[in-house]
């Protein structure tokens, strides 16, 4: 055991989280940057083109998170203003407005539980336990405005068709920003698959009788480690991926994936399986402590197995080629040639 928590605190060292944000801005904007290859000379390109003037999808793709500071407690003033330098280009008063309108309409439109997010952040994830094999909504920690759910209403919107409640996007330009957040957000294995645990700190599957809202993890969030939680390690970047640097290589892998097909409404939940499936690869050799309570719900501590750090490399590599890839094939099912 103690050479496991080393392995972690070693970890921590090499690569302590920066940005609170799924994969970090570099995450994301790497995602938009290998869709925005991908579709050079197509069809789709010229449409994300004409919604996005001289943005891109690589400078769009951090959106969906720049809007979390809109603060609905103080009458929708944006809060975090100079904190992230990715959301620069929306910090003025068009950009601030259009942020505040959107977080007005997907607020509390999902009706959210005394313990729940406000709704549009609940957009960006699902906590599928991992006794599953596949996402299907309806299980314990998924819900109809999920992160596939999410995805799908998106689509929906840039095909002209009616977006499903609570889902409330005002517009194809809006819809497709999210969209490229929200398929960064589904390939990063925390934000779909979770572990569930009991005060013993035993895996337990929720969805076998009375379902304890103390024992989710929400997706690492309550999984201390030395370097601070299991999901802000997870969504950080190893550092020779950051600012682009390895964007020309995941691209290069990106062209000769070979995609599954799919009608576009079932693409996500396809996504969200291979998450699920990568989230039972990270738990593996993971040990849990007793949980502490605190005042969002239940702790525990998480030890990690050596050589922790080459599995969760290779992994994110991984998932960053599927997103961009995705990202370009549910963009070009929407806009086909």
């Amino acid at each position: 055991m103690k050479k496991i928590f080393i392995s972690a605190m070693m970890l921590c060292a090499t690569s302590l989280p920066q940005l609170s944000f799924a994969w970090g801005a570099d995450g994301h904007q790497t995602v938009g940057a290998i869709a925005d290859q991908l579709l050079s000379g197509t069809k789709a390109g010229a449409q994300v083109k004409a919604l996005l003037g001289d943005n891109t999808l690589e400078k769009m793709a951090v959106w969906g998170d720049c809007v979390k500071g809109i603060s609905p407690e103080k009458d929708y003033a944006y809060t975090s203003a100079g904190r992230y330098p990715e959301c620069a280009p929306f910090e003025n008063p068009a950009g601030i407005a259009a942020m505040a309108d959107y977080v007005r309409r997907n607020n509390t439109n999902c009706n959210p539980a005394f313990d729940e997010e406000n709704c549009h952040k609940q957009y960006h994830y699902a906590d599928v336990a991992l006794q599953h094999d596949h996402y299907k909504t309806g299980y314990v920690g998924t819900s109809d405005h999920d992160v596939v759910n999410a995805i799908r209403a998106a689509a929906l919107v840039l095909q002209g068709k009616p977006q499903p409640k609570p889902f409330a996007f005002k517009d194809k330009q809006e819809a497709l920003a999210l969209l490229t957040h929200y398929v960064g957000d589904i390939h990063q294995p925390l934000h779909v698959g979770s572990v569930f645990l009991n005060a013993e700190g035993k895996i337990i599957n929720p969805d076998e009788g009375e379902y304890d809202r103390g024992s989710n993890t929400v997706g690492g969030n309550a999984l201390q480690c030395p370097c601070g939680n299991l999901h802000s390690l997870w969504d950080d970047l190893p550092q020779q991926f950051k600012r682009g640097r390895m964007n020309e290589a995941l691209t290069k892998k990106a062209r000769t994936l070979n995609v599954a097909k799919a009608p576009l409404e079932q693409l996500p939940a396809l996504w969200a399986d291979d998450a699920v499936s990568d989230a039972k690869k990270l738990f593996a050799g993971t040990q849990f402590s007793k949980s502490t309570p605190n005042q969002r719900g239940n702790s525990w501590s998480i030890a990690l197995p050596l050589e922790y750090e080459k599995t969760m490399v290779s992994m994110k590599e991984d998932a960053l080629v599927r997103a961009g890839a995705h990202l370009a094939q549910i963009l070009q099912t929407v806009w086909p040639e």
